[in-house]
């Protein structure tokens, strides 16, 4: 009898801080969300599927190639380091997030830009990310890069990895970039180093 009268003064309580937690954290919210692992342009972002590298930030109204592409805006061009840890992976959801949290998708309309990457195990991988931004996008821009492709829930990266990285533009810096007219040579990507690769 004893032990009937301890057992269900075990589940009496059990329940009673399940409800407890129910009512008291925002399961709702927080239960879906994906997990940020930030950064800075030069440092891995270790991932539990890849580490993540930005090797380097351009601003440019034209991206170099056949044929070459004008921004609307300015092209924010982010160059990645990539590297699976574990297993193959693929990697399709690259884009920008402003300082207001407005995103911006990856362009295809640079011939060489990148919108995805196919990561074999231990193997570098290279690729740019080109951005068509207005702007005010350019000041506190954090680059965005997980598994799945983003869309307005975040459904195909909930629960996941992504990496978050500062790209270092400083809102004093702007006005310099916006006003630069050199070109970018945006090379193929691929496991060729950017300074090996050809067109």
């Amino acid at each position: 009898m004893r032990r009937a009268v301890a057992s269900a003064a075990i589940v009496i309580a059990a329940m009673g801080l399940g409800r407890l937690i129910t009512d008291h954290l925002p399961t709702t919210e927080t239960a879906d969300k994906p997990f940020f692992h930030d950064g800075a342009v030069g440092s891995p972002v270790a991932l539990d599927y890849a580490d993540v590298t930005v090797t380097g930030v351009h601003v440019t109204p034209t991206i170099m190639g056949n044929p070459a592409s004008a921004a609307g805006g300015r092209w924010l061009v982010v160059d990645l380091e990539l590297k699976a840890r574990h297993s193959p992976t693929s990697m399709a959801g690259f884009f920008l997030v402003d300082a207001n949290d407005r995103r911006w998708i990856a362009s295809s309309r640079g011939p060489e830009c990148a919108t995805a990457a196919n990561l074999s195990t231990g193997v570098r991988h290279w690729a740019s990310i080109c951005f068509d931004v207005p702007k005010e996008a350019l000041a506190d821009a954090r680059l965005m890069a997980t598994r799945g492709a983003w869309d307005s829930h975040e459904a195909q990266f909930r629960r996941d990895d992504v990496a978050r990285v500062d790209l270092g533009i400083a809102g004093s810096e702007v006005d310099a970039l916006w006003a630069q007219k050199d070109a970018v040579n945006v090379k193929e990507a691929g496991p060729v180093p950017p300074e090996e690769a050809q067109r």
